[in-house]
């Protein structure tokens, strides 16, 4: 079966209440595995409280959340607004506490060295250490003994003091971490700096640091909180395009937080759309953008803002800038340019037609009062009900 097809979180009638009021209802939702879904929505639609709910941090008031493997809270990766890096000490600290902290990233990581260990002796030895990996790896409350005569058995199989204390080396934590630490550092670019104090880090850098902290651990599943609050413009193009080349290398299962639908449209595989505690769509970027199954959804995604091109008593018609063409030669215009706002490469310009303000980008320099004939499909236009519902 396809990972991205399996599911990595189910949610079934889930209600957070918090003093009797209903901040968050949410009646189904399914999000895959080795996928980026993005959470998105206006400031107090309920974005960070789902997000806190499938954390673990809050409890739900009714209703279940079924998580994969059911991870505990340190076998989850958390990049937040802050980057959650300690400030005052260095880069391989900070990464090291991560490590160190998470038990099971330590047992399993030297149980990996001691298998290196014992493939380098001969098979009555080799059967031996086997044996007393397999007793420290399954029995948790002797493993300590296992460990030490583990220790014990490799100093006597050594065939001189040297190599004896080279291979008890290779046991220490410090050393196993530091082996893994390089690897992770390389392919995030940031083993140059293992030696500066957090603080000193850009936004970028300290946001490279809290994910080294997450896959140095192998955290397979990571929630980005508002990652991109605290980037400027430049770095956050960047940073969008690391940190989708980063999912791909390392196998991720990504759910960010975000209230900018253009980060949204961007790094999302799908994206859920909250308003007011509840889902309004859940859906492609591309289907959000060109099949918006309510007006709230089409007039929150997209700049310009979708726009209103006719209405009657029972309908809303409404067409996307991008669907509309412009034909200034034209000897029957239909359409008068009264505003022009300069935006770098393109001008986002209003028009007047059949008595509606549309607005549209386009890279020609139009001048206000200029008469132009703007045209579209028929099959382009969004129709919408009274209720603002997509009817076609």
């Amino acid at each position: 079966m396809n990972n991205k097809n399996k599911s990595l979180i189910e949610i079934k009638n889930l209600e957070f209440k918090y003093h009797k009021k209903n901040i968050l209802e949410i009646n189904n939702l399914t999000i895959n595995q080795n996928t980026t879904t993005v959470i998105l929505g206006p400031s107090g639609s309920g974005k960070s409280t789902l997000l806190d709910l499938i954390s673990g941090f809050n409890k739900a008031t009714k209703g279940e959340i079924k998580i994969l493997n059911n991870p505990k809270i340190y076998e989850i990766g958390y990049i937040m607004q802050s980057n959650n890096v300690y400030p005052n000490i260095s880069v391989l600290k900070n990464v090291y506490l991560s490590a160190k902290n998470y038990p099971q990233w330590v047992k399993s990581n030297l149980v990996d060295e001691m298998k290196l260990l014992s493939n380098s002796f001969n098979n009555s030895k080799k059967q031996n250490l086997d044996f007393l990996i397999e007793k420290y790896y399954k029995d948790s409350k002797l493993s300590f003994w296992y460990l030490l005569l583990f220790k014990l058995k490799i100093f006597f199989y050594s065939k001189n003091l040297k190599k004896a204390y080279q291979n008890l080396k290779r046991l220490l934590f410090k050393n196993i971490f530091y082996k893994k630490w390089k690897e992770v550092a390389q392919k995030l670019d940031i083993l140059s700096l293992e030696k500066q104090k957090a603080s000193n880090l850009s936004g970028g850098q300290k946001q490279r640091v809290a994910f080294a902290k997450a896959i140095i651990k192998k955290n397979k599943f990571i929630i980005l909180d508002e990652p991109f609050s605290a980037l400027d413009a430049k770095i956050k193009e960047s940073t969008i395009n690391w940190i989708l080349d980063l999912k791909k290398e390392f196998n991720l299962s990504l759910i960010v937080v975000t209230h900018d639908q253009q980060d949204a449209m961007k790094l999302g595989d799908k994206i859920i759309l909250i308003n007011e505690g509840r889902i309004i769509q859940h859906s492609s970027p591309q289907e959000l953008y060109e099949k918006p199954l309510n007006l709230f959804a089409a007039k929150f995604i997209g700049y310009p803002e979708i726009n209103l091109i006719k209405q009657d008593q029972n309908y809303s018609y409404y067409i996307r800038h991008n669907k509309i063409k412009i034909d200034e030669k034209s000897l029957k215009p239909n359409a008068i340019v009264v505003n022009k706002k300069h935006l770098g490469e393109n001008i986002n310009y209003t028009l007047e037609f059949n008595n509606f303000k549309i607005n549209l980008l386009s890279k020609n320099n139009y001048e206000i009062s200029s008469k132009l004939h703007i045209s579209f499909d028929d099959k382009d236009i969004l129709k919408y009900n009274q209720k603002g519902e997509l009817v076609s």
